[in-house]
């Protein structure tokens, strides 16, 4: 979990691209502490909506002290109050992570500091009464990002879970700035009381487990989660405390710690401390070579018995969940985004044959797959289930990408919905309409990872792509944005606010054997999504996927077992433990 910039959004601020004001005079607003923040104004417009509105902008808000020196691994600290009036007008530094020109991530500030931990806040103008509040998380695997899609750092990577070295930084990060935002976002015309979550990816999975941290609880009511969820990551937060060590002190060795450092803990934290933040971005990211799993990935959460008490499906399943509603969305093509990885090719997709698709599930999967189950993967995912009897067909892109899809967002959001829907109200939408143009410029990618935000927060007015998209597609946008904006007032999309268009199509809610999704195309119609890939998924790829690995390993073990040559030779490599005792008598 990483580091990072949040950006709280009250309801009535649009995305579209925001036009400076020439005004001269400055906002300014007081903090419950006596502080004064002064701040920007900037105006938007579009003539698509139709729209036009002043807007109030507070940027780079600290809302916890640096975590610099001895409070680089350590748990945030509420930041102390700040020399007033404090000028909240340009943007605050971003996270230090991988350059943005080899992720394509575009930051806000491309300038990049430890003291990171800043908060950005929107707000109409004239400031309204208790308005809706959305704390927007952004995504990112937990490495990469700032507060324009917000997430970052190596800081909370590096986990030992206990006092010295706590765990789940990051995640700690956000509470501390929800805890700021129940405080102050009054000031700001915000209501605390309707404070709703929102995060896209990994911020997606963030979001989810606030819904599952006690210290959470209260300060949120409702949440967001597109192409997202925490059982996306089940696997990696069960790694136990003691792999987390290891973990650590293999980033140690790395980092030039001496093997004394590491057998001391209180000597290991102190040669973490004096490291220059760029050695410790970069030795980071070889911490899984040197540990012999080149796909491990630190920075996911953990189970540390603080901010996350138990495993996830765990307390879904004892009903220990926070918030009253939920959405959860998902695209039609999740699975593209991880075949890009193939190629790096924007214009022209990669070809999955027989020998690249068991490269593809098996290595973009994340664990072993054995090939003898290729082709009934194949047989499963085939739109019209008779992929093997085209003897010369040798693409199986579409195979793979929804097996990719569903495998690691599509049947663990269901999963995660069936629990929560036991506990709140969860509405589901996904999109398989096609875009005119992908969130990620992927010009294949289909219904892509990310692409349904573009509809439900209103990109497709930004000034500079909204040509880029049909008159239909606008239209789609609208009736989506009306659908979040009901949610965010009331956390039922189908409540529209007096006087606003109740026409649009009723959205059920999500509930375990109906399980039915708004499908975000122009006719919105109810749809299943899924139910019988995700059953084959969850319940009979695992089982038998263990059943030939345990075989594998029987002809393994028959392979080498002791063979005697007619001599009495050893031929076998393991005989040797097999040898009978040799007649040393004379």
């Amino acid at each position: 979990m990483s580091r990072l910039k949040l950006a709280a959004f009250l309801l009535c601020v649009s995305v579209v691209s925001p036009v400076r004001s020439a005004d001269d005079q400055q906002p300014k607003v007081t903090l419950k502490d006596g502080t004064e923040l002064v701040g920007i104004y900037d105006e938007f417009h579009s003539d698509d909506l139709p729209a036009h509105a002043k807007l109030e902008i507070y940027y780079g808000i600290p809302y916890a002290e640096p975590p610099v020196g001895d409070l680089r691994f350590k748990n945030p600290v509420a930041r102390g109050k700040l020399e007033s009036p404090f000028s909240a007008t340009e943007v605050g530094k971003s996270c230090v992570q991988m350059d943005p020109k080899l992720t394509e991530i575009p930051l806000t500030n491309e300038e990049m500091s430890e003291d990171c931990l800043f908060l950005d806040v929107t707000v109409p103008h004239p400031r309204p009464e208790k308005a809706p509040v959305v704390f927007g998380i952004h995504g990112g695997g937990f490495t990469i990002g700032a507060g324009n899609m917000p997430y970052a750092s190596f800081r909370p990577t590096v986990a030992y879970a206990d006092d010295l070295i706590p765990a789940n930084l990051g995640l700690k990060d956000q509470q501390l700035a929800l805890k700021w935002v129940n405080e102050n976002i009054a000031a700001f015309g915000g209501d605390p009381e309707m404070v709703t979550l929102a995060g896209i990816s990994a911020g997606a999975g963030a979001v989810g487990l606030h819904m599952l941290s006690p210290g959470s609880n209260g300060l949120f009511k409702n949440g967001i989660m597109q192409s997202g969820s925490p059982f996306d990551m089940n696997e990696i937060i069960s790694a136990s405390v003691e792999a987390k060590r290891k973990e650590v002190k293999a980033f140690a060795k790395l980092l030039g710690c001496s093997p004394e450092d590491t057998q001391d803990d209180v000597k290991l934290l102190n040669c973490l401390l004096v490291a220059a933040a760029e050695e410790v971005l970069d030795k980071i990211n070889h911490v899984g070579a040197e540990l012999g799993n080149p796909r491990l990935l630190p920075p996911i959460p953990i189970i540390d018995g603080d901010f996350l008490p138990d495993h996830p499906v765990t307390l879904v399943e004892e009903g220990k969940v926070y918030g009253e509603s939920a959405i959860m969305g998902t695209s039609g093509d999740e699975g593209t985004v991880f075949l890009h990885s193939l190629n790096l090719d924007k214009e022209v997709r990669p070809v999955v044959n027989s020998t690249t698709f068991g490269t593809a599930i098996s290595v973009l999967y994340g664990e072993y797959i054995d090939p003898a189950l290729y082709d009934l993967i194949k047989l499963i995912y085939a739109p019209d289930h008779s992929v093997l009897l085209d003897e010369n067909r040798d693409d199986f892109f579409h195979e793979a990408s929804q097996f990719l899809g569903d495998r690691t967002f599509m049947c663990s959001h269901s999963q995660f919905a069936r629990g929560l829907s036991t506990s709140m109200n969860v509405y589901r939408h996904t999109m398989t309409y096609v875009p005119s143009k992908n969130v990620m410029d992927i010009k294949w990618a289909g219904a892509g990872h990310g692409d349904d935000c573009q509809y439900v927060w209103g990109f497709v007015f930004e000034e500079e792509d909204r040509n880029l998209f049909k008159d239909e597609e606008k239209e789609l946008s609208r009736k989506a944005m009306n659908y979040y904006a009901n949610f965010l007032r009331t956390g039922d999309p189908n409540a529209p606010k007096v006087g606003e268009d109740s026409s649009l199509p009723v959205w059920p809610k999500f509930t375990k054997g109906e399980e039915l999704f708004k499908d975000f195309t122009p006719a919105l119609n109810n749809v299943h999504m899924k139910r019988s890939e995700c059953y084959f998924k969850e319940h009979v790829l695992p089982p038998l996927n263990e059943a030939f690995k345990e075989l594998q390993e029987l002809r393994q073990k028959n392979d080498e077992k002791s063979k005697w040559s007619e001599e009495g030779q050893c031929e076998g490599e393991s005989c040797h433990q097999d040898q009978p005792p040799v007649d040393n008598k004379p």
